[in-house]
Parts: structure tokens; C-alpha cells; sequence
């Protein structure tokens, strides 16, 4: 695993540099993975960040125009760092599922669907977590899913999410507890590249914290 991730950081940094390793029509892969882990501890829930705190930043490429389905990024500051993984071996019973769910995201933060980091051309980059009116809930997998954070406008953002365990008909299983997470975002421009997304100002206020996604 640390083979991969700092496979997938130096690959990053030359995402930033030089544009898409696969191709102008895929979004770029920027900065290391930061980690959400989920994990089943003596039968209840956690998710944690794996680095405890932090921000990560989004960053806009106005000279990059994707194709299909990753058209949602464009004219965005955009980020796939933060990844939710497994914290060790999770073992659920018959029809039960992990869910994460959107509690709270401040106004402008978007969230579409991602995967393993550098299969770009595999993700869905469907609406997830509110977004678009999309469901704020989303079921993970338990793979590795990096998905992928967006904003038209610089500033800071937070989104808070609950992860639970669900039964066969969607019901959450309280023997499991509920645990919270925040991520936190600053979209910046990125040097040389985001004057055209910037307008006026390189700072905006903190968005209004409305306890849904926009």
C-alpha cells in the first residue's frame, strides 16, 4: 500500500505540472491520497481521518476541457485526494451494507463519484451525496473510492458525513453506532492556470453551513 501511494503522489505532482497522465479529456491527478479510513471495532462503527486533520485544495485548470462523463469538472476547482478505505477486515452479517451520508456541506461544494485514483476513465462521475439532487446517502463497496470534490468559486469548505451499518431493506442497524467525519477544502487557483476561474478576488467568505448539499 505505501508502494502504491507514493506511486500515486509523485504521479500527482507531475498531473500538476504537466497536465493529464492519460490524456487532456481525463481530469488531473494532484497531490497524495489522503485517506478516510472505515473500520468495525469491537462491533461498532468508526471512520477517522488517517492523518488526523488537514485541508486539502482544490484546484481549477481552465485550459483543460474533459470529455464525457468527467464533464462535470469543468470550469471547477476540483480534488480526488481524500479516498475512503478500509481500516482493517470488516465482517458484516447477511444483507447488512456500509453507508455514508451527507450531513452537512457548506453551498457550492459538489461530490461525483470516483474510484481507485489513477482509473480515471473507469468512474462514473455521477452526482453523489446531494448533489444535483442526487441521494445524500451513497453505499460503499468497501474498495478504495476516491471521489471527487468540486467548487465553481475560491474559499473554504467543509462537508461532514455519517457512516452507518444498514440491513437488507436500508434500515440502519443500531448495534453498529453512527460515527461522524468532516473534510475540509480550500479552493485555490492554481499558478499560472486559474486567473480565468478567479474573477475579482483570490479570497471568498466562508460558505453558508445550510446542513445539506447544493
Amino acid at each position: 500500500m505505501k508502494t502504491f501511494e507514493l506511486m500515486v503522489a509523485a504521479l500527482g505532482v507531475v498531473g500538476l505540472a504537466s497536465g493529464s497522465a492519460l490524456g487532456d479529456d481525463l481530469p488531473r491527478v494532484v497531490g497524495g491520497m489522503e485517506h478516510v479510513m472505515i473500520s468495525i471495532e469491537n462491533g461498532a462503527i468508526d471512520v477517522h481521518l488517517e492523518s488526523g486533520s488537514g485541508s486539502v485544495e482544490l484546484h481549477a485548470f481552465p485550459e483543460d476541457t474533459y470529455s464525457g462523463a468527467a464533464a462535470v469538472l469543468n470550469d471547477s476547482y476540483y480534488s480526488s485526494q481524500y479516498g475512503w478505505l478500509a481500516g482493517g477486515f470488516i465482517s458484516l452479517g447477511a444483507g447488512e451494507s456500509i453507508v455514508i451520508e451527507n450531513i452537512a456541506m457548506d453551498e457550492g461544494l459538489r461530490v461525483y463519484e470516483g474510484g481507485l485514483r489513477m482509473m480515471r476513465e473507469m468512474h462514473s462521475y455521477d452526482a453523489i451525496f446531494g448533489t444535483d439532487g442526487s441521494s445524500s446517502r451513497s453505499t460503499w463497496a468497501g474498495a478504495m473510492r476516491h471521489d471527487w470534490f468540486a467548487a465553481s468559486e475560491v474559499g473554504e469548505y467543509e462537508a461532514s458525513f455519517r457512516v452507518f451499518v444498514v440491513d437488507e431493506f436500508g434500515d440502519a442497524v443500531g448495534s453498529y453506532g453512527t460515527s461522524d467525519v468532516t473534510l475540509s477544502f480550500f479552493a485555490v487557483p492554481t499558478p499560472g492556470a486559474g486567473v480565468a476561474l478567479v474573477g475579482g478576488g483570490l479570497l471568498a467568505a466562508r460558505r453558508r453551513r445550510d446542513g445539506g448539499s447544493r
